[in-house]
């Protein structure tokens, strides 16, 4: 083989993650400390991108489908059933990232039932192109097909996913029972206003962006998130450079990087949506928000309420979250020092949120 075909290929092995890399290099320039801490964090930036490690999807049942949309199962002998809904700005490995740290897995370990709707392209998909068609050609579909399936079921919606379960309890749907909205934001003009604030400021090009219907591409989404935490975003790869390479905790990190970098893609009109009517114009919070003809209103919730936040979290501030608890009557608030990913993945998650999580569920 040529040498020019041999480095093709140890090109292609490396990741060309953090995502945007230009975003990422400009960070490091401008936070470092010092100058051997910038050589610190791109050699961690290198490490990372020629790790060896690679997640493997786990094998999951697919029970139900729906264009891209998907419902996973990890069966369980319990006698409750849990969905599990996750954003649709990432994908939905994070409910389920490796056999070590799996919130799905754990659950299911207990004894829960668990299901996760996975979301696949929405661009690809015409029942995702807008938020209503989200709720009513999916979510909506998957609650129903549970109810079929299990009679009673509870929902828990992770980020974003706990926002669209918010629309959904809004229309009442048979057979749910318990719902868990986990770092949900809800009052985008709440508290440390600092992703909103990154939201406004690239909101004239993110309908550039989607002139015509054209996707909004997941770099403008990770551009956001970066500048969010861009102090932390450049100090974990020098962390990371310091780890045994061979280590669970190098492959967690390469894990969870991985799957920050693997965004989506957001439909033209769903987008346009998220950005300008929620969090520009604050819509679920300020009652304008509307799914199938009817306004959202959790006071109307009839279902027994869990509102789980973290102080620490950075992208849903927990006031955001505490303002849907405030407005749903008896919802149960569970507060952690975790972070908005560490309520995922984290060491201290599971004594913090996933132990309590489940006590609330099977009482």
């Amino acid at each position: 083989m040529s040498s020019s075909r041999l480095v093709e290929q140890e090109l292609n092995m490396l990741r060309r993650g953090p995502r945007p890399l230009p975003v990422f290099v400009n960070m490091a320039g401008l936070l470092a400390r010092s100058e051997s801490e910038q050589r610190a964090m791109i050699h961690g930036l290198k490490l990372y991108q020629a790790h060896p490690f690679r997640r493997r999807e786990p094998e999951r049942l697919i029970l139900w489908q729906s264009g891209e949309a998907t419902l996973r199962h990890i069966p369980a002998q319990g006698r409750r059933h849990l969905l599990l809904v996750p954003s649709m700005i990432n994908r939905s490995a994070i409910l389920d990232l490796l056999p070590q740290r799996s919130f799905a897995r754990w659950l299911a370990a207990q004894g829960i039932d668990v299901y996760i709707l996975d979301w696949g392209e929405p661009v690809r998909d015409p029942g995702q192109q807008s938020l209503d068609d989200v709720l009513q050609q999916k979510l909506l579909p998957t609650l129903l097909y549970l109810k079929e399936k299990c009679g009673s079921f509870d929902a828990l919606g992770y980020c974003m996913g706990g926002t669209l379960l918010a629309g959904a309890v809004q229309l009442k749907p048979p057979g749910l029972s318990k719902v868990v909205y986990l770092a949900s934001p809800w009052d985008f003009h709440a508290g440390n206003r600092q992703l909103q604030q990154q939201v406004m400021m690239g909101t004239a090009s993110a309908l550039q962006m989607t002139e015509s219907g054209r996707a909004l591409p997941s770099h403008w989404v990770q551009s956001v998130f970066a500048a969010v935490n861009a102090e932390r975003n450049i100090h974990k790869f020098a962390d990371f450079a310091s780890l045994d390479q061979g280590s669970e905790q190098a492959r967690l990190f390469v894990a969870l990087e991985d799957w920050l970098n693997d965004g989506v893609d957001l439909p033209a009109a769903l987008a346009r949506t998220c950005v300008v009517e929620w969090y520009g114009q604050n819509q679920p919070a300020r009652g304008g928000w509307q799914v199938a003809g009817q306004t959202v209103d959790p006071a109307t919730t009839q279902n027994p309420v869990l509102v789980a936040t973290s102080v620490t979290d950075r992208l849903v501030p927990e006031e955001s979250s505490h303002a849907l608890a405030r407005l749903i009557p008896g919802a149960r608030l569970l507060q952690s020092e975790c972070g908005h990913i560490g309520m995922m993945s984290s060491r201290r998650a599971l004594q913090e949120v996933w132990q309590p999580l489940y006590d609330w569920i099977v009482a």
